[in-house]
């Protein structure tokens, strides 16, 4: 019997302030967010994964679970500061394919 696949979102991101410098401190961030907000159940069936991460522009992209793509973006907003300053996080674009939101990701404003 063939298993079922199971479905992503892919998510662009525009951080604004105290920007992380790598991506590791950027999924910690969006990771603790999620931990406080929804814990470690809600944190684990988001299935959260950095795919890359520009820490000079401040942009990125994450990937999550389809189904659960509401807890990320609300774990993402509520994101206010980090390390004591003040720190934005913006979902720019939203894609079920990494190839379509490359593509539309340069019409975008980042």
């Amino acid at each position: 019997m063939p298993v079922r696949r199971r479905g992503k979102r892919y998510l662009a991101l525009r951080a604004e302030g105290n920007v992380p410098k790598d991506g590791r401190e950027l999924e910690e961030i969006i990771l603790k967010a999620l931990l406080s907000l929804f814990g470690q159940d809600g944190a684990s069936r988001a299935d959260l994964k950095l795919i890359e991460y520009d820490g000079e522009e401040g942009v990125g992209i994450v990937r999550c679970s389809h189904k659960h793509m509401g807890l990320v973006r609300a774990a993402i907003a509520s994101v206010v500061e980090h390390e004591g300053r003040p720190l934005a996080i913006h979902v720019v674009d939203v894609s079920g394919t990494l190839k379509a939101l490359r593509k539309r990701l340069p019409s975008r404003a980042l």
